[in-house]
């Protein structure tokens, strides 16, 4: 039943309709849970030492099994003997405890035994698996000891072991006590993983895609460029070229090798080739494209990919392959994860939620009363000290001591971080220097801590949690400044944390951080989590892979761990990958490659993932605070439109000067003054009323109004007429007829608006007549809505009026250049030159009907900019492709601008369109001293400052341009010519704008991260400063011996091929020792020590850090770098993304949603989206056949036999199809493509079904049937092409058959492809999730033009800044900036993260390590920029992949939330749109999308499910529908979004669901179609009683009015038009639908319309036997007819104090009553049950009082919402005014003749 859904009373009594499925089934689960819990047993197995004891044994079995490989024993030879005795310990525990449970429970006898619980199962298993591994022990020990047995132990048989670091899953309950029930945690886990397996499902079907098409594209790329006499059976390292290139045969479009090599293809075998980049077969090309969509390693494929085929198929499918998996389809898994975890949250809130609120017990104070009065009183000491200790405690607290404190802090870190490691024999000196001022420093602390101390005692101090951070800081830097420990760096971490109190000085940063880390238990037990998943799944690998020989990443747990840790930071994972795999037996790859793959899968999608769904719960407000903040968001804009901007505000400085206004003479007896209008006009206004006061109070507007309309509807009422006799009461009602007559609907809407202030309270309820009068004071919570509304617009008009007085007062003001003048011609002309745009919405404006537009997508978008600007960005997109053409190669510079006449045409025309714009643009709304100015914010200045620099570069043009000159800085600045296009296009203006709103938060957020690099960074120069650096020579070990020279291996191939591990065979270059640090990082000096850890920042780099701490400064130091990663990467890279993610949602709006807004928003674009579905109408019952097929078609199972051919057509694509295949596997191609085909001949069958079955009109109707017959036929077309073409061309030429195979092969895999894309559309789950995927690509679409925008300008600027580095380990032939096409893709490599600190270290390269001397240019010089790489790269990679990458994130979660929403949580869910849908299409049969207004009754009658409108029971509710559709729309046809928009409307609790603007709109609307349909109702009853009086024949019993009684009708009072009490689940089924017709006879259908229960029940009670009778009795009739004919306030107010079950017709008075048998009541009431009155959109079409004929108030947009309270509604011209026809005005004339005779 459709009805408002009140979220607020889910679980008040009797609304149990109202439950959601989600709340049901945990209530009834909660009752289970409390009926059938078992009895507590005080037994000896559910002890606490029980408890304890399994504690103990799984705690010493996870130590064991983690301890337990030969290489760890090897070490320390005891701990064999150790590991044998504790599995012993706790083998025997878990024996133990099973036996004892069996014994109490038994084994199967009742099903509360103890194995039939799936847990003890689990425990049982586990108990044997760790007794078969005792046993495994006892073997291999007694087969070392006694060998002549013979027993042959195998170290791969200790693979067993694998599964017993599943016992922390038994460790768990143990540990971590829940409090929801067992039932209500399975729903949760079951809702969680059955959206995570979708996702999956969503994943797997991108994965098989990019597989499948990958196998076609590229197939076996085993060409190389090899030696002429190469054999490629047998190749040798020898063989290859330096380094190793892929090629392609002459005329393919690849890479051709120079002489003397030439192109061949090898023989090598998956191991050889590395697993990764291989496209031979699905297995293979699933797991590459699995590896490239992580970002790691992605660009090495794409270049072998690039060199093998034409590069920019290679470049094309990389990036899609890139954007769609690893940013949009695996960001799905975060929305997923937010998703489920906020209803986690929900339901666990009582677990997280701290029972007793933790203060700051330094500030805790009491108020009490003393002798001077009230004071505060502190709690931290039970009596205030007095004498010294009160003037310390003083001091402590003062702020002058906490700045001293502060700034003794930073003077210690900069002091410890200015030291610098020169490796000579000054930094002994210089470290003992430094040692005693640490020494002074860490005194002076103790000193701070001690008084402290002595001030507040050690129990008042211990208890705050800031002194005890001080406290662990003085004690463990006391021990660090001990000698002994200061040069080993024990205690280094206490000084280095020191600096962390920083963030206590500043309040903003602390409560920053305090609200992202203030819920410890959430974070924390992440954290815990999280270590607990590596360190588990770190044993079972260890167990796995401990024997396997040739690999060293297994040998002992901690090697095991760190593995393990860098494929969660995916740094390097995927050769670490591949190395396991070419280590392990050909039989197991698939497994161990699939084990690798399930790990990472999970640790980054969903270990990762809940990372960020922690930080956004921890962002995320509460419900009372979003809508505080709502209001002040609406407040602050209020307040910041009262004001001018302070560049108009300069006039006010200035002293007025009123200018005097030359007027005309008027003709008139009184010549007028010559004197401004404006001057007279401040003496001729009447100022009883001061706006000012109004616009500085906030709320009193409203009342004044109130107050003001009140007295002035007094003032205008006139004389009062007293009625004495029946000529003055029939003059009257004549009177009112012909006013009822002449009434337009602009009155009506004069009388509509005049109520406005009268309807409304302060907290915009609707005004009843017990709270009519308006209210002092708001209540607590409630929000005046039009007294805000009102403040807006008032001050608009101050601001307007400010406007106009510095206008009038100052004669420069809104004068551009203070010249133009402000009215002339010249700034007209230019105005229209500059405003003038196309119009997208002018569709149906002054009453017309609207003009249905095609292709509206596309003129919205031209409508989005004035032509001036469309204009200009055409030429800024003209100029930039142009300087994409701009290259320092060659180094001549003929093809750079300044020597290159071509390229500087386009930046003449820029500069010459621009001046033009800027010139026409500056005269029509002025330069910088008008409202309207060029310069008026960041985007006016960069305007200026792009046209100046490229005006002054077209000037100069220079010749010479140096390294770090101006002419290079004034290059660079030519570079942001891009960024011009962000000026002009509002939606990326608005881009930018949003992202420097939240810029605050992402401030903080950058602060604390480099706080915590300089905490690390200072620690990493303590302790490893100055000890990185080692002779490059590996052999030499001693600086003093790193002298001469030697032969370095160079990098040849990945590949594994005979040699590569010969020191003979292996290609060496001589080079000279040289002791130096390693060549991308170093820790001599705090600068040096926070590049590299922000480069480990981005999870580059740091494995490489790890491997050289390990090998020069042993396992020790590798702790470091694991902490920073975990602590700065994992949780700060979240964090950048939380922050990101939560000010693009504030900023758009939908973060300051409660629950019920974010859901109506998220139903309003589900609403937006939908279409009427295209089902083929049914056949009819003669056509037996068509039936039959029709039914066939329709079913299920022949959409999912389809659906699984597609799949099996699919599958065909598992091995290339193309010549070179055929030639080695001709069989395979041939059997595969034949298959194809005769599937392909099946859905040529399905086709024909459909056909036949849905006729081709019907068949047509549908996209999805015309796609399937597009592809069909493209199908037809290639199995003729291919098989009877391709095939036996063979007779006629073979190079015309290759030719002709090579075209049929690739257009058939593509039709294959094609039709695998189908099965989304076949499938529900895949397509919401594919609809989140492309709504997220249009809904980001102008994110990614920003961003595109921004990577053009960076790729600009590397041209100039690094355009000829020579070539280094990352810069290469495919890495370099010579072109801005190749910087494209580098950055978009760097964009991915993928080693883009290499590319940067190649770029920092300068002199005297490269070719530069003085006065060279630029493009002359093979050198970088060192500092200018630092910014650049730096810059590039925080801005653009930190904050701009993590918007689309932010995109995606919005829209998942927004497709993919819970079925409990949608206020519609998608089974109530789609039974929407299927009713729509049998009401419009033609399948028009539009259907007449008339049918709209009938639709409703149809509808089933939540949004069904009984017409009986919901008659009220059914009548305001349909007069809203009559209304709204003209009486005109009404589509698919009307009607759904409506019902989507009345199915919600609009206070609850709408934002405050809306819910007025609505509230307004809705009380509109209130008033008019009792109006209509009432004109149609005494329409029907005056015929029947007229003829008394014809009398009813309906013609009888009962007073009360009659069937409880639902009505609203207020804000919506049903209650809000009444269920969801409340319907009455009807079995008979009636037609279209309906009988226009007064008497029938008055006849059907009152039920016989109602005259039945109304004959019995209250009786009145006519009109006559009753208006006899009273002399209030004239009132009376002004009220329902003309539509007084004062009959407002009666409506809408009417009650829900009758509407009053005459207004009461106290005390009223009919007493029978007595004259002439004093007073008397009338009340009309609502129920009784007949339907008036039910009568027939020429009524003059039906909807149709009635005069429209209203725009004729097909929108929901069409009231706006603040701007009048043009009266339409599409429907005639509602006069009063003759025939009726001449039947209540005779009847008041005969009444008065």
């Amino acid at each position: 039943m459709l009805a408002r859904k009140n979220s607020s009373s889910r679980g008040a009594p009797g609304s149990a309709a109202g439950f959601g499925a989600r709340e049901s089934i945990a209530a009834i689960s909660d009752m289970l849970s409390s009926q059938h819990k078992k009895p507590v047993r005080s037994s000896y197995v559910e002890s606490d030492r029980v408890e304890w004891a399994l504690k103990i044994a799984c705690t010493i079995s996870m130590i064991t099994v983690c301890i337990h490989t030969p290489r760890t024993i090897e070490l320390f030879q005891p701990l064999n003997y150790i590991i044998l005795a504790a599995d012993f310990i706790s083998v025997s525990i878990f024996m133990l405890d099973s036996v004892l449970r069996i014994h109490y429970e038994g084994i199967f006898r009742c099903d509360s035994s103890y194995l039939s619980n799936r847990w003890s199962q689990f425990s049982v298993f586990i108990s044997i698996i760790h007794l078969l591994s005792f046993l495994l022990h006892c073997y291999q020990l007694i087969d070392n000891f006694f060998p002549f047995l013979h027993l042959n132990y195998r170290a791969w048989y200790g693979a067993i072991r694998s599964i017993r670091p599943f016992i922390i899953i038994r460790l768990i309950p143990l540990v971590v006590k829940f409090k929801l029930p067992k039932n209500r945690i399975e729903q949760l886990l079951k809702r969680s993983s059955q959206q995570v397996k979708n996702v999956t499902l969503f994943f797997v079907f991108f994965m098989t895609l990019y597989a499948i098409f990958g196998i076609q594209l590229f197939g076996r790329m085993d060409y190389h460029c090899v030696q002429p006499k190469t054999d490629p059976n047998n190749v040798t390292i020898m063989d290859l070229a330096i380094p190793d290139t892929m090629c392609a045969p002459e005329g393919i479009g690849g890479y051709e090798c120079p002489a003397p090599m030439v192109c061949m293809q090898l023989n090598l075998n998956a191991k050889g080739e590395g697993f990764y980049g291989m496209f031979n077969d699905f297995g293979a090309s699933v797991f590459t494209v699995y590896l490239a969509a992580s970002e790691e390693g992605w660009v090495y494929v794409l270049y072998d990919c690039m060199d093998s085929l034409p590069s920019y198929l290679a470049f094309l499918y990389f990036c899609t392959l890139i954007f769609f998996l690893a940013w949009l389809v695996k960001n799905v898994f975060i929305a997923v994860i937010t998703e489920t975890f906020a209803e986690i949250r929900v339901q666990f809130s009582e677990m997280w939620q701290k029972k007793e609120v933790t203060l700051d017990e330094g500030f805790r104070k009491k108020l009490e009363k003393t002798d001077d009065g009230w004071r505060l009183i502190r709690l931290d000491g039970e009596v205030e000290p007095e004498g010294p200790k009160q003037k310390l405690q003083w001091m402590l607290r003062s702020m002058y001591f906490q700045c001293f404190v502060i700034i003794f802090v930073v003077i210690n870190a900069i002091g410890n971080a200015m030291f610098v490691y020169r490796h000579d024999e000054t930094d002994k000196p210089r470290k003992y220097n430094f040692y005693l001022f640490e020494v002074g420093f860490t005194i002076l602390f103790n000193v701070e801590c001690i008084i402290k101390i002595l001030c507040y005692g050690f129990r008042n101090f211990i208890r705050r949690g800031i002194f005890k951070f001080e406290l662990i800081l003085c004690l463990g830097s006391s021990l660090n400044c001990v000698k002994f420990f200061y040069e080993r760096n024990y205690f280094t971490y206490f000084q280095t944390f020191r600096l962390l109190r920083l963030i206590k000085a500043s309040p903003i940063l602390e409560d920053f951080v305090w609200k992202i880390f203030s819920p410890g238990k959430k974070l924390g037990g992440l954290v815990i989590f999280t270590i607990a998943f590596i360190c588990c799944y770190s044993a079972i690998s260890l167990q796995l892979f401990y024997s396997v020989p040739n690999l060293h990443h297994f040998r002992t747990f901690p090697q095991a761990f760190m593995s393990m840790f860098q494929i969660i930071t995916q740094e390097g994972w995927t050769d670490f990958v591949v190395e396991v795999l070419r280590a392990t037996d050909d039989n197991l790859v698939p497994l161990v490659a699939l084990y690798f793959v399930a790990y990472h899968l999970f640790v980054t999608l969903i270990v990762l993932s809940l990372f960020v769904a922690v930080i956004l719960d921890n962002l995320e407000m509460d419900e009372e605070l979003k809508k505080v903040k709502q209001l002040r968001a609406r407040e602050a804009t209020t307040s910041m439109r009262s004001t001018l901007p302070w560049r108009l505000r300069v006039f006010e400085k200035f002293p007025t000067r009123p200018q005097m206004a030359a007027m005309r003479k008027a003709d008139s007896d009184f010549p007028m003054p010559k004197v401004r209008g404006s001057f007279t006009h401040q003496f001729a206004v009447d100022h009883s009323l001061e706006t000012t006061d109004v616009i500085e109070s906030d709320f009193e507007f409203p009342k004044r109004i109130m107050k003001s309309a009140g007295k002035r509807k007094i003032s205008k009422s006139g004389l009062t007429f007293r009625q004495i006799g029946s000529t003055s009461l029939r003059c009257s009602l004549n009177n009112l007829l012909e006013k009822s007559r002449s009434m337009t609907g602009k009155f009506l809407q004069t009388a509509v608006r005049n109520k406005q202030f009268n309807m409304y309270s302060e907290n915009g309820d609707l005004s009843r007549p017990s709270d009519s009068a308006p209210k002092k004071n708001a209540k607590q919570g409630e929000i005046d809505i039009r007294a805000l509304q009102q403040k807006r617009q008032l001050a608009e008009i101050t601001r307007n009026r400010i406007e106009e007085d510095m206008r009038e007062n100052h004669p420069f003001f809104d004068r551009p250049l203070f010249l133009v003048g402000r009215a002339s011609q010249l700034r007209e002309f230019c105005k229209k030159m500059v405003h003038s745009k196309y119009d997208s919405q002018d569709d149906g404006t002054n009453g017309g009907a609207k003009t249905k537009k095609r292709f509206k997508e596309i003129r919205a978008l031209i409508g989005i900019m004035p032509y001036i600007d469309w204009a200009m960005a055409t030429v800024t997109i003209v100029s930039c492709i142009s300087m994409l053409f701009e290259s320092p190669w060659p180094t001549t510079g003929e093809n750079l601008v300044m020597n290159n006449g071509y390229l500087q045409i386009s930046d003449y025309f820029f500069v010459l369109s621009m001046t033009f714009e800027l010139c026409v643009k500056i005269i029509a709304n002025g330069l910088f001293f008008t409202p309207k100015a060029v310069v008026r914010d960041v985007g006016g200045v960069m305007n200026l400052f792009i046209y100046f620099t490229s005006v002054i570069f077209l000037a100069w043009m220079p010749k010479h341009v140096e390294i770090n000159s101006l002419a290079q800085f004034l290059m660079i600045c030519r570079a942001m010519r891009p960024l011009r296009i962000y000026t002009l296009v509002p939606h990326i203006r608005r881009v930018v704008l949003e992202f420097f709103r939240g810029f605050k938060e992402i401030l903080l957020v950058t602060i604390l991260m480099i706080v915590v690099m300089f905490i690390f960074a200072s620690f990493g120069v303590q302790i490893v400063g100055g000890k990185l650096a080692a002779c490059n020579d590996p052999t030499v070990s001693s600086r003093e011996n790193c002298t001469g020279v030697f032969w370095q291996k160079l990098f040849v191939t990945r590949l594994e091929v005979y040699g590569k591990d010969t020191e003979a065979m292996h290609p060496k270059i001589m080079v000279p020792r040289v002791w130096t640090n390693p060549r991308n990082f170093n820790f001599d000096h705090v600068g040096n020590a926070m590049l590299a850890l922000f480069e480990t920042l981005s999870f580059k780099g740091w494995n490489v850090i790890r491997d050289i701490l390990w090998s020069r400064h042993g396992p020790w130091a590798v702790v470091f770098i694991h902490i920073y990663v975990f602590i700065g990467c994992m949780i700060g890279l979240t964090l950048f993304v939380g922050v990101v993610i939560a000010n693009y949602t504030q900023n758009r709006g939908t973060a300051l949603l409660t629950v019920d807004q974010r859901r109506w928003h998220d139903l309003k674009a589900r609403l937006k989206m939908a279409q009427p579905l295209h089902v083929p109408p049914k056949p009819s019952e003669s056509a037996r056949l068509r039936t039959k097929l029709y039914d066939l078609t329709m079913s299920r199972w022949f959409n999912q036999a389809f659906a699984l051919l597609v799949v099996l057509n699919s599958f065909t694509l598992v091995i290339p199809w193309n010549v070179e295949e055929e030639e080695q596997r001709a069989t395979y191609v041939f059997t595969v493509t034949a298959l194809a085909a005769f599937m392909n001949m099946l859905f040529v069958i399905e086709i024909i079904l459909k056909v036949i079955a849905y006729t081709f009109s019907g068949f047509w109707q549908s996209r999805r049937n015309r796609v399937d017959l597009l592809i069909t036929v493209f199908g037809v077309i290639w199995i003729f092409l291919h098989f009877f073409v391709a095939l036996p061309s063979s007779k006629i030429d073979v190079d015309v058959q290759v030719e002709l195979k090579k075209f049929t092969y690739t257009f058939g895999y593509l039709v294959v492809i094609l039709r695998f894309f189908t099965i989304a559309s076949r499938n529900s789950t895949l397509k919401m999730l594919m609809l989140t995927v492309i709504m997220s690509m249009f809904r980001s679409f102008f994110i990614i033009t920003a961003l595109f925008l921004l990577v053009l300008f960076y790729a600009y600027t590397g041209v100039i800044l690094f355009p000829m580095v020579k070539y280094g380990m990352a810069v290469s032939k495919h890495v370099n900036f010579r072109t801005a096409s190749e910087a494209l893709v580098v950055l978009f490599r760097c964009l991915t993260g993928e080693d883009w600190n290499d590319i940067m270290h190649d770029c920092m390269r300068s002199a005297p390590f490269c070719y530069w001397n003085e006065g060279m240019n630029y493009w002359e010089t093979d050198c970088g920029n060192f500092y200018g790489a630092i910014i650049y790269f730096c810059s590039f990679y925080l801005i653009i992949t930190y904050i701009v990458r993590n918007l689309l994130v932010a995109v995606i979660m919005e829209n998942f939330s927004l497709f993919y929403s819970s079925e409990e949580d949608a206020l519609l869910s998608y089974a109530d749109i789609r039974n929407f849908q299927y009713v729509w299409n049998m009401v419009d049969q033609e399948q028009k999308r539009t259907i007449p207004v008339e049918r709209v009754k009938f639709l409703l009658r149809l509808l089933k499910g939540r949004l069904e409108v009984d017409p009986e029971k919901d008659r009220i509710l059914f009548k305001h529908m349909c007069y809203e559709m009559e209304r709204l729309h003209n009486g005109e046809e009404v589509s698919f979004h009307d009607v759904l928009y409506m019902l989507s409307y009345r199915s919600v609790d609009i206070r609850k669901s709408l934002q405050l603007e809306e819910l007025l709109q609505r509230e307004e609307l809705e009380f509109i179609i209130e008033e008019e349909v009792a109006k209509q109702t009432i004109r149609t009853w005494l329409e029907g009683c005056l015929r029947k009086m007229r003829n008394p024949s014809q009398k009813d019993a309906e013609g009888v009015l009962p007073f009360g009684g009659g069937h409880p009708v639902i009505h609203s009072s207020g804000h919506s038009s049903i209650s809000h009490e009444e269920t969801v689940a409340q319907r009455l089924r009807f079995e008979n639908i009636r037609g279209d017709s309906v009988d226009t006879e007064e008497t029938e259908s008055s006849e059907e319309e009152t039920p016989p229960p109602i005259r039945k029940k109304a004959a019995v009670k209250n009786r009145r036997g006519s009109i006559p009778d009753v208006l006899s009795r009273t002399g209030l009739f004239q009132e009376a007819a002004r009220k329902f004919m003309v539509g007084s306030s004062s009959e407002k107010k009666q409506v809408k104090s009417r009650s829900p079950e009758t509407v009053q017709l005459l207004p009461k008075r106290a005390n009223s009553e009919i007493r029978k048998g007595s004259g002439q009541p004093k007073n008397f009431h009338l009340q009309l049950n609502v129920y009784d009155l007949p339907d008036v959109e039910e009568r027939g079409e020429d009524s003059p009082f039906s909807p149709k004929n009635l005069s429209d108030d209203f725009n004729g947009e097909h929108s929901p919402l069409v009231i706006t309270p603040s701007l009048p509604v043009p009266p339409t011209h599409g429907s005639p005014r509602p006069l009063m026809p003759c025939e009726t005005t001449k039947d209540i004339e005779k009847w008041w003749n005969s009444l008065v005779d």
